[in-house]
């Protein structure tokens, strides 16, 4: 089975020898083995483990749909990072400053930008935390 992960950034992971992924959507954990029917879901936020050649991979998803077809896993995520490669310190410093920016004044459309960019460090933050405990 193929899978893509794509986000904003780009393409974050592509491999075509994939035995089961993971993804965590609105509905809940969903399983995908080689031969799943079609389907379209959307991604909520947490760890989307792909299995495959290397091992077991982890990667922290916030957001976007998943379109399962022909035994091909597409990911479009709002944020995507391999687990490995997640930074802490940094994540600290974008909560910090975004959450200090928010106290200042701002239109609506600076307002969610700060708030969205508070939530994505949060979130990299717990899963951070979530993944050295793994390790």
């Amino acid at each position: 089975m193929d899978i893509e992960i794509l986000s904003p950034e780009g393409l974050i992971f592509k491999d075509g020898s994939v035995s089961e992924v993971i993804i965590p959507t609105v509905q809940g954990e969903i399983g995908v083995l080689p031969g799943h029917i079609p389907l379209i879901a959307q991604v909520s936020e947490g760890e989307l483990k792909v299995n495959c050649a290397k091992g077991e991979l982890s990667f922290a998803v916030f957001g976007g749909f998943i379109e399962v077809l022909n035994d091909k896993v597409v990911i479009l995520a709002d944020y995507a990072q391999r687990a490995d490669d997640i930074q802490a310190q940094r994540a600290e410093d974008a909560r910090l400053r975004a959450a200090s920016m928010l106290k200042e004044k701002h239109s609506k459309r600076e307002f969610a930008y700060l708030e969205k960019d508070l939530k994505r460090a949060m979130f990299e933050l717990k899963m951070s935390d979530k993944f050295k405990k793994k390790r």
